[in-house]
């Protein structure tokens, strides 16, 4: 009976990619041409979009803030890619064959490579930046929760590239409030619930992987990519081993590009479909394996009852009079789209069908590096507590659920239907 489950969604995934991947749809494909490197999906760098703050219900002050945040700008992994590039786009210009728009794409290669330097997931210079500007923004945007001097709770994946995070943004909190105390900690136990989404289930690959390798189907023009890197086509074409890879290694070196501000020439000469379709892939593999797909049912969040344990006995702790002003979690980028499902965050949350995920799900915002979930917990002096999420430092509301007013939930409803986002 379970076989015959798996294969049943296996089909309904399959006729999902049939009837959501024919085409591309048209609105994304400008926003990609209006900016080549929205391409790079969860590979873009964080900035900050359109903040305001609704004035809160009269009478309720902010005084705690739980927040989860992906590790900011990094590398990718392995040099492979590079190496390609690099090799083939040498030879050709010591055979003067390589074109300006080829020199500019094995400077820009080069200038990745550099900055890989063997270090698989190294977090970038402005990986630290960007967890600054979002503590500084946090010290100034809540103050009241900062006040006097203020004990804050910061726990890190074991990964270096969240501990560093973690240690710029408590760096700059510190430098706004000096009178600030720390409790830093990583460590597996932490790892347990910090970096679980639960995407290796049985259930969840049964669910997704017939479906992922039916979209993926870039068309492959070799024709403008050589004649805007070679002057002689054919000569070029010689120096390549697997235009598909090449293809591939050029697409992922201008995604990752963006991450240490070095500048981008090899999106332009790339055929935008192929640069559609590589995005596509992306957010249907993210969406589907860890974000609120319907498709791939609900059964992999369960894995999330750790981590949104761990929010809530927190966020209870500080009600009941604790210690903490704040407490901070630095992890990953797929954890974290499991843990906004899981809580029903509308955006990067949004409950989706499998050919919805193109036009209602745009990677580049809801999934960029340093992307953070920050919930802002209000009382009035009756004891009553609201809280409001913020995704990417701005307001957003729960699927399905009831608000106080505006984007402030009671705090009593939002746990008792903390399991009800999953149906």
């Amino acid at each position: 009976m379970k076989r015959l489950i798996t294969i049943f969604a296996a089909l309904l995934f399959c006729l999902a990619a049939a009837s959501g991947q024919d085409g591309i749809d048209p609105a994304v494909m400008q926003l990609l041409k209006d900016d080549s490197t929205r391409s790079a999906s969860n590979h873009r760098p964080y900035e900050p979009g359109d903040m305001h703050d609704t004035p809160p219900p009269a009478g309720f002050k902010p005084f705690y803030i739980s927040h989860y945040g992906r590790h900011g700008s990094r590398h990718s992994w392995g040099g492979s890619y590079y190496e390609l590039i690099i090799g083939a786009l040498s030879r050709a210009d010591s055979l003067g064959i390589l074109t300006p728009e080829g020199r500019a794409v094995l400077d820009q290669t080069i200038k990745v490579n550099e900055a890989w330097d063997g270090m698989d997931g190294r977090l970038s210079q402005r990986g630290v930046s960007e967890h600054d500007g979002i503590a500084r923004r946090m010290v100034h945007r809540f103050p009241a929760v900062f006040k006097g001097k203020p004990r804050v709770r910061a726990v890190s994946s074991t990964v270096q590239r969240c501990i560093i995070s973690m240690n710029a943004f408590s760096t700059a909190v510190t430098s706004e409030r000096p009178k600030t105390r720390w409790y830093l900690d990583t460590g597996e136990r932490i790892m347990d619930y910090i970096s679980e989404t639960g995407h290796s289930s049985k259930a969840c690959r049964g669910r997704t992987n017939a479906i992922l390798e039916h979209i993926f189907d870039p068309p492959c023009d070799s024709t403008l990519v050589l004649e805007r890197l070679f002057t002689d086509k054919a000569a070029g074409r010689a120096l390549i081993p697997s235009l598909a890879r090449f293809h591939k290694a050029l697409f992922r070196t201008a995604g990752i590009s963006g991450c240490w501000d070095i500048e981008d020439h090899i999106f332009g000469v790339l055929q935008p479909e192929y640069m559609y379709r590589y995005y596509s892939y992306d957010c249907h593999y993210i969406v589907s394996r860890y974000g609120s797909c319907i498709e791939s049912g609900t059964s992999r969040l369960d894995s999330l009852s750790l981590l949104v344990g761990d929010i809530v006995s927190k966020a209870d702790e500080a009600i009941a009079g604790g210690r903490y002003c704040a407490d901070l979690r630095f992890g990953h980028d797929y954890p974290l789209i499991t843990l906004v499902s899981f809580l029903g965050v509308e955006g990067p949350g949004s409950r989706l069908g499998f050919d919805e995920i193109d036009s209602r799900w745009l990677g580049w915002k809801e999934l960029c590096m340093a992307s953070n979930l920050q919930m802002i917990f209000y009382r009035n002096r009756a004891g009553r507590v609201l809280v409001k999420f913020l995704y990417q430092e701005q307001e957003r509301m729960l699927r399905g659920l009831q608000s106080f007013k505006g984007p402030y939930y009671d705090w009593e409803v939002v746990k008792a239907n903390i399991r009800g986002y999953k149906r």
